[in-house]
């Protein structure tokens, strides 16, 4: 039995590919997401601590692998976690580097996002954007986050539902309105193109059965042509009763 951690994305010389990173009660262990890999798999309703971040790129497991009933992580290991404060909007926690301000288009919504300024596109491919444009960057985190907040007051969200990134624009024309209408300049980046997967399909679900080829990955889902699965952090993740094909 392990439970989600995320979903983590990597370039390579074929473009962003993906790989399902998994806690369990040893630590951590990765599984390929490569396109036509066959799988068979249960996402369940049960959640597990994923453990935390002690410093920047780094990760802890949970010391009992404790299980919790809402989100990714115990209240021990959300204490030590770095990033705590920062996700949580804290405007007093400033982190070291550059950071950027984004807008990013996700489906049909638009969404304002912030990350450190060399992560730009990773940031996008890992949230499972269509189209992103970096709008602001070289600013530091407190500065970035001020801005976000502040564009954010003026009605682009700073999130949008796993739903609603199964559907597929066929053009950024809701990022170039939003871009027009608050006076943005910057280029827009079809993210799509920068990943190895085809566009996502089929029906989206938060937990069941998944069996069969892995046909797409797009942002934290991924989808055999039929089904599109959210690979929701914390969920518990386990080998399905009956086993139609190999086992992940």
């Amino acid at each position: 039995m392990n439970s989600i951690v995320k979903v983590q994305w990597k370039n390579s010389s074929d473009g962003w590919k993906a790989k399902l990173l998994l806690a369990g009660p040893n630590g951590f262990e990765k599984r390929g997401l490569q396109p036509g890999r066959k799988v068979s798999f249960e996402v369940t309703n049960e959640r597990r601590c994923t453990g935390f971040a002690p410093s920047p790129g780094e990760r802890a497991p949970c010391p009992e692998f404790r299980e919790i009933d809402s989100g990714s992580q115990c209240s021990e290991c959300r204490g030590k976690d770095i990033y705590s404060d920062y996700v949580r909007g804290d405007t007093q926690t400033d982190l070291d580097g550059e950071f950027s301000v984004y807008l990013a288009q996700i489906g049909q919504e638009v969404k304002v996002g912030v990350t450190r300024s060399e992560k730009i596109p990773k940031r996008w491919v890992e949230q499972g954007a269509d189209y992103g444009a970096e709008i602001l960057s070289g600013l530091s985190s407190k500065v970035a986050l001020e801005n976000e907040q502040d564009i954010s007051s003026r009605g682009i969200t700073e999130r949008i539902r796993k739903e609603q990134k199964t559907n597929n624009p066929s053009d950024p024309r809701k990022l170039q309105k939003i871009m027009e209408e608050h006076d943005y300049d910057a280029e827009i980046v079809d993210v799509n193109s920068l990943t190895l997967y085809d566009r996502l399909q089929g029906e989206f679900s938060r937990k069941g059965l998944f069996q069969g080829e892995i046909h797409s990955v797009k942002g934290q889902i991924i989808g055999n042509g039929r089904l599109a699965l959210a690979m929701t952090s914390g969920k518990v993740l386990k080998n399905p009763d009956q086993k139609g094909l190999n086992s992940f």
